[in-house]
């Protein structure tokens, strides 16, 4: 019975992914966001389908060719979670450390290198730091769909990944090894079908691009929305994103509105995907202005980071890059020479 019960089990998860991607794939509207799921997908279906049931009569260059694409699961699993619930700036600043360790996992993974520890721990720590990511970017996450749904991504992760790792590096005593197997690809099904459940429900803004998208028009927008992005919009303007460590709470306790009511607002009818990015447009605007500044040229790149809101001069720069293609060093100095130019 639990031979036959695993294929079964197999077959589904290994469809449910793939069912899917197809559906992502096929609305020309979230396409650019399916590859990182098929890739997903398919390396979830090389790992089910190395089970001796399916696998065992297969051509070693045919195994060998799965193992190598299951071995690919912590660099996709990685790439998934980064492409799906972060935008654009957050992806490039934390990419190489969350690729590398990834890498190292992906390598353990494909060759033996020693006790079970070699491989497990840097995958444990993999999976930890996935939870972080995930759980730091939602502070100041403004999709409502998307925000939602990183708790139970975040979930998943710590239950399956955390969770059924310990038991296969424990190994519960007295549970046959066919059981083990089939408990391992029951809780995967009931992964995938929690996931499925979630991720495509008609509407659902995970898969949405993350193209800047104009505010709503003023007519569009209901009068009791409209009054609180006046005052969303006077707070700015009044520099309180001057206050250093401004929290998407902060501002909501500062306007004395609720925090989910300033959220829908500043994306659905100012048209930004997250906090940091709403707050460091009117940051990196005044810190432009205030490099060029004659009465500041005496003043350091640091100085005027402090000035604009930021704790310190990485963020800065960072913020500053992403929104100029410049760092705050060569953008001053190329304008300041510029000038120079036309009034010579």
């Amino acid at each position: 019975m639990p031979a036959e019960l695993d294929l079964m089990l197999r077959g589904a998860v290994i469809s449910i992914p793939l069912m899917k991607f197809y559906l992502v794939w096929a609305n020309p509207a979230t396409r650019r966001k399916s590859w990182s799921l098929g890739a997903l997908a398919l390396s979830l279906a090389a790992h089910l389908a190395l089970a001796p049931a399916i696998s065992g009569d297969w051509p070693e260059p045919a195994r060998q060719s799965t193992e190598m694409v299951t071995a690919l699961l912590p660099l996709v699993l990685t790439w998934f979670v980064l492409d799906v619930f972060l935008d654009r700036p957050e992806r490039r600043a934390i990419a190489g450390p969350a690729f590398g360790l990834a890498g190292i996992v992906a390598l353990a993974c494909l060759f033996d290198l020693g006790p079970w520890y070699v491989q497990a721990l840097p995958m444990l720590l993999l999976y930890a730091g996935l939870i972080a990511v995930l759980i730091h970017s939602g502070r100041g996450d403004l999709v409502e769909g998307r925000r939602g749904f990183r708790v139970i991504f975040a979930s998943l992760i710590l239950v399956y990944a955390i969770g059924w790792r310990m038991i296969e590096i424990l190994h519960l005593p007295g549970l046959p090894s066919p059981w083990m197997d089939t408990g391992h690809v029951a809780f995967l099904f009931v992964m995938m079908m929690v996931f499925a459940g979630r991720a495509l429900e008609p509407g659902h803004d995970l898969w949405a691009e993350e193209q800047p998208r104009d505010p709503v028009p003023a007519a569009d927008v209901a009068a009791a929305d409209a009054m609180l992005v006046a005052r969303v919009r006077t707070a700015m303007e009044g520099e309180l994103w001057r206050r250093e460590g401004l929290t998407i709470g902060g501002m909501a306790e500062e306007l004395g509105v609720p925090e989910h009511r300033l959220r829908k607002a500043i994306n659905r009818d100012l048209g930004y995907r997250n906090f940091p990015a709403f707050v460091n447009g009117y940051r990196i605007n005044a810190a432009k202005a205030a490099l060029l500044a004659p009465e500041n040229l005496d003043k350091t790149i640091l100085e005027i980071a402090y000035d604009c809101g930021f704790a310190s001069l990485a963020p800065f720069n960072k913020a500053f890059r992403a929104l100029t293609g410049q760092s705050p060093r060569d953008y001053r100095r190329e304008r300041l020479e510029n000038d120079a130019a036309v009034l010579a």
